[in-house]
């Protein structure tokens, strides 16, 4: 009988330890969300000094590059949405046809596509605001990253999407980050091209 009572408390440590060893490996919500909100690490050249901003992850070489490549791999797109991931060494485009189709698919920082454009699922009404969004948009993706780009030479991109607000102001949204790992937000006015900082 105390054998087993000893085997028993010796199971329950074992699965205690294992417990108490997974949530110190997942982390709080808080330490993985500050995680994710990290400013990328600047890039430095062979001399020492700071690398052009435009070269580096989010910065407008990059997402010249990786924008061209979404589009080349569905054939007619427009592109909806940049979103950067691993500091901006992958980037998750999603990309709307003639039609309204949704597809996303990854780029890397070098412009090679890494994924097959997958369909994103949607409603007939969502495909119809789609086209009309497009339709309505002005300023390209491109001419977005150049706006933003000039406007915050020295921040990275890490979002840029093409959205419509309630009050019909159609936008690209970005959120940009600064060289001291500030996050601010920048909007484009997708009819004329205005630029207005936030935050």
């Amino acid at each position: 009988m105390n054998g087993g009572k000893r085997t028993k408390a010796i199971i329950s440590a074992v699965f205690a330890c294992s417990a108490l060893l997974a949530a110190a490996a997942c982390g709080s919500a808080d330490t993985q969300s500050s995680a994710v909100k990290a400013a990328p690490a600047g890039l430095m050249s062979p001399s020492g000094m700071p690398a052009d901003p435009s070269q580096e992850p989010g910065g407008m070489a990059d997402l010249g590059k990786v924008g061209a490549a979404a589009m080349a791999a569905v054939e007619g797109s427009t592109i909806l949405s940049v979103q950067a991931e691993n500091d901006g060494q992958l980037w998750e485009v999603q990309l709307a046809g003639p039609d309204g189709t949704e597809r996303v698919l990854e780029v890397d920082s070098s412009g090679k596509v890494v994924s097959e454009p997958r369909v994103k699922v949607t409603g007939e009404g969502e495909k119809e605001r789609v086209m009309g969004i497009i339709k309505d948009a002005k300023v390209t993706f491109q001419d977005a990253v150049e706006k933003v780009s000039s406007a915050m030479p020295e921040g990275k991109i890490a979002h840029l999407s093409l959205d419509r607000y309630s009050d019909d102001t159609l936008v690209w949204d970005g959120d940009i980050v600064s060289p001291d790992g500030a996050w601010q937000g920048v909007k484009v006015d997708a009819k004329t091209g205005t630029v207005t900082k936030e935050g």
